[in-house]
C-alpha cells in the first residue's frame, strides 16, 4: 500500500509511508526557499513521489493532517502568529477571540461557538484539495486526519514502542492543544483532549512576540535566552496559566493580544527579557512535565512518545526523561506541524488496516533528496569556483576542521525536520568558545543557543550524563543532556550556561559517511565529537539543492564547502 501523507498549513509538506515505512519526506520550505511557508505542498508531493520511485497512478490514498485548516492553493510566507496577513475573516476571528476571551474561558457556548466560527471561515479547502490533487495527476481516495492524532501517530508510529501513552502539545490544531493516547498491542484509545484555550505553547508564543521574534517560529531564540536569566516572574505567570489535576489551566481566561497585553502590563518598566525568558521556560516546564507525569501515571505505560511544537524544546524534553516513571521517551524528529503529514498517512495505514499498531523505529531522518557527485560537478562548472574531487573525503573534511577551518557539509539525502543532522550542516571544532557569536554574525543569525555537538555514541558517557530515558531521542537531536566536566574543558562550544548540550549521537548504520568525519577527527584529536549547526543562512530554510549550498557557502563566508566528495576552498581564506 501507497500512502501520500499531506499537511497544507504552517510548513506544509509531504510524506510516502509504502508498505508500513516511511520511504520519503519533505517540506515545501525546502524546495521555494520560504521558512515554514504556509500552505498546499504542490513541490513537496511531486518530489517524494520522485524519491518514492513511484508514478501518481501508483498512490492508494491521501492522507491530508487536520479536519480545520484555512485554504492556501498557493505557498505563502509564514511572517508569524501575530505578523501574518491572513486576511479579513482571520483578524475578524482574532478580534473576536481576543474580546470575548475571559467568557470562552468560563463558559461552553462561547468556546463551542469560537471553533463552528474557525469552520465556517474556511469552506474550500474539502473541495480545493481534490481538484489540486488531479492536476498532479493523483485521483486516489481522500480522507481527512485530526491534528492531534497526526501528531500522536507521527510519534508512536516511528517509536519502535510496542505500548506507550503519546503526548501531543503546541498551539493548537483542530481546537485542542493536546491529546493522550494509549497505543497497546493492536488498540488506540485516546486518555485526554485539552482545548487549545488552555495551550501553554501559545503563552510561550506570546513572550516569543513581546520578546521581537516571530512567534511559532522563533520560540527557540527564548529557550536560549532563557538560561541566562532568573524565573522572576513565574509567580505572576502562573496567574494566567498553570497545571491542575491532570488539566493545564489557562486561569487567567485569556488568548491572542488580550494575553500579550495581559502579560506586558504586568511587567515592570525595566524587566530584563532575559527574566522574561527564563520565567516562561520555568512554567513550560512546571506545568508540562506536570501534564505528562500524571498521564504516564493513570495509564500505568512507562514508555512515552512526543510530537508538537512543545517538544520542540529540548530542556523540556529532559526534564520529562529525568521522571522517574519514564523508562524512556521518544521525540519525533519533525515535531512541529510540518511533520503532521507523517501522522496523517499512519493513520490512513492503521485505519485501512483496522489496528493501530507499528512494530517499526525510524532509524534515519534523511528521507528528502540526495545528488550524485555528477550532479554536484555540473552546478561547480557553472562557477568559478576552484575545487577538487577528493579521494577520502571523509578524512580531508576531518584534518581541516582540526586545523581550524569551518566547513559547510553537504551530502547524501537531505533531513526531515528542523534539525541539520550531518547532510546539510555546517561543521567546526567545539574548542572555540566564542565560534557561536563570530560564526553566526557571519550567517547573520541571531541564536542564544550554542551550537548542538554530534558525537559518538560509544563516547557518549565521556561526554554528557547520559539518561537512559533520552538516548533514542538524542539520535534526531532533540534532547539535552548534562554535560561532564571532559566535555565542558574541550569542547565548550557546545556547552550551554547551564551546563546542558543538545547531542546528535551519530551511528555508523545510520550515516557511515559523517560518523567517519568524526572518528577520523577523534583520531587525531582524541576529541568525539564536532559542532554541527544548520547549514542556511538566516531566515533562509536549510540548503537543499547544490546550488543552495554554493549560494549559501559564498554568502556566509565560510571556509570549506565539501560537495559530495567534492572540495571547494574559500578564495577569502586559502591558508
Amino acid at each position: 500500500m501507497v500512502i501520500l501523507g499531506i499537511t497544507d498549513g504552517d510548513d506544509g509538506g509531504a510524506c510516502i509511508v509504502r508498505d508500513g515505512q516511511l520511504v520519503a519526506g519533505v517540506n515545501e520550505e525546502r524546495l521555494v526557499r520560504m521558512k515554514a511557508v504556509i500552505g498546499f505542498p504542490t513541490n513537496a508531493i511531486r518530489e517524494v513521489i520522485r524519491l518514492a520511485e513511484i508514478a501518481p497512478s501508483d498512490i492508494s490514498g491521501v492522507a491530508v493532517a487536520a479536519i480545520k485548516e484555512r485554504f492556501n492553493p498557493q505557498p505563502m510566507e509564514n511572517h508569524g502568529w501575530f505578523r501574518r496577513n491572513k486576511g479579513i475573516g482571520q483578524q475578524i476571528k482574532n478580534a473576536i477571540a481576543g474580546a470575548v476571551s475571559p467568557y470562552i474561558g468560563k463558559y461552553a457556548l462561547p468556546k463551542k461557538l469560537y471553533h463552528r466560527m474557525q469552520v465556517r471561515l474556511n469552506p474550500e479547502r474539502r473541495e480545493g484539495i481534490p481538484i489540486l490533487l488531479k492536476d498532479l495527476g493523483i485521483e486516489a481516495p481522500i480522507q481527512f486526519y485530526n491534528h492531534h492524532l497526526c501528531h500522536a501517530l507521527s510519534a508512536y508510529a516511528t517509536s519502535g514502542f510496542e505500548t506507550a501513552i503519546s503526548v501531543t502539545l503546541d498551539g493548537g490544531g483542530d481546537g485542542c492543544c493536546s491529546h493522550v493516547y494509549h497505543h497497546k498491542g493492536t488498540s488506540l484509545s485516546k486518555l485526554h483532549a485539552l482545548d487549545s484555550f488552555h495551550s501553554v505553547g501559545n503563552f510561550y508564543s506570546y513572550v516569543t512576540h513581546i520578546a521581537g521574534y516571530k512567534a511559532s517560529i522563533h520560540e527557540g531564540k527564548i529557550t536560549g535566552l532563557a538560561a541566562h536569566g532568573k524565573p522572576i516572574y513565574k509567580d505572576e505567570l502562573l496567574k494566567l496559566i498553570t497545571y491542575r489535576d491532570g488539566e493545564i489551566i489557562n486561569v487567567g481566561n485569556l488568548f491572542h493580544q488580550a494575553a500579550i497585553r495581559k502579560i506586558r502590563d504586568m511587567l515592570p518598566a525595566d524587566y530584563k527579557m532575559t527574566d522574561l525568558a527564563a520565567s516562561i521556560q520555568w512554567i513550560l516546564e512546571d506545568v508540562a512535565v506536570r501534564y505528562v507525569q500524571y498521564w504516564v501515571k493513570q495509564s500505568g505505560e512507562t514508555k512515552v512518545a512526543l510530537a508538537g511544537g512543545v517538544f520542540a524544546n529540548v530542556r523540556l524534553n529532559q526534564k520529562i526523561a529525568e521522571l522517574p516513571e519514564v523508562e524512556e521517551i521518544y521525540v519525533f524528529p519533525h515535531m512541529g506541524d510540518g511533520g503532521l503529514s507523517v501522522g496523517a498517512a499512519f493513520g490512513m495505514l492503521g485505519s485501512e488496516r483496522q489496528q493501530y499498531s507499528y512494530p517499526w523505529f525510524l532509524e534515519t531522518a534523511y528521507l528528502g533528496p540526495g545528488y550524485s557527485n555528477d550532479e554536484i560537478r555540473q552546478e561547480l562548472e557553472k562557477t568559478n569556483l576552484t575545487y577538487h574531487f577528493s579521494e577520502n573525503v571523509e578524512q580531508e573534511i576531518a584534518q581541516l576542521i582540526s586545523k581550524g577551518k569551518v566547513v559547510a557539509r553537504f551530502n547524501g539525502r537531505m533531513e526531515f525536520g528542523p534539525r541539520a543532522l550531518g547532510n546539510r550542516s555546517i561543521l567546526y571544532h567545539g574548542a572555540d568558545p566564542a565560534v557561536n557569536e563570530w560564526l553566526n554574525k557571519r550567517l547573520n543569525r541571531t541564536e542564544f543557543m550554542p551550537f548542538a555537538p554530534a558525537v559518538l555514541p560509544e563516547f557518549a558517557n565521556q561526554c554528557f550524563k547520559v539518561l537512559d530515558a533520552g538516548v533514542r531521542a538524542a539520535k534526531f537531536m532533540t534532547i539535552t543532556f548534562d554535560c561532564t566536566d571532559e566535555m565542558k574543558r574541550h569542547c565548550p562550544a557546545v556547552v550551554h550556561v547551564d551546563g546542558t548540550a543538545r547531542p546528535q549521537f551519530v551511528y555508523q548504520e545510520s550515516n557511515p559517511s559523517f560518523y567517519k568525519i568524526i572518528d577520523e577527527y577523534r583520531k587525531i584529536t582524541g576529541i568525539p565529537s564536532l559542532v554541527n549547526t544548520s547549514f542556511n543562512m538566516h531566515e533562509e530554510p536549510i540548503v537543499c539543492t547544490p546550488d543552495d549550498a554554493i549560494r549559501s557557502f559564498l554568502e556566509g563566508r565560510m571556509d570549506i564547502l565539501a560537495l559530495g566528495d567534492y572540495i571547494v576552498a574559500s578564495t577569502e581564506n586559502t591558508d
